[in-house]
């Protein structure tokens, strides 16, 4: 992987070998996501952590991570 791609919450919780239910459950309990309607979203929180968007021709439009969130201390712990 290279230093500057970003991980998808789903990619995200591959990486650290929990279920992705868990790691949106757990973000959305640290204030970093919320879910508006069908979608999630990000809070200044996720926003300050690293959260962007990005857009894909088959996903929509979908929250994004810096791979460093996988050394996170939060996340880490779950």
């Amino acid at each position: 992987m290279t230093a500057n791609r970003k991980l998808s919450t789903t990619a995200l919780a591959k990486e650290l070998n929990v279920p992705a239910q868990q790691v949106f459950a757990a973000l959305q309990d640290y204030g970093w996501i919320k879910r508006v309607d069908s979608d999630w979203v990000l809070t200044g929180k996720g926003e300050f952590e690293g959260g962007t968007y990005t857009e894909s021709s088959r996903y929509g439009r979908y929250i994004v991570w810096p791979p460093s969130l996988l050394e996170h201390k939060l996340l880490v712990s779950i």
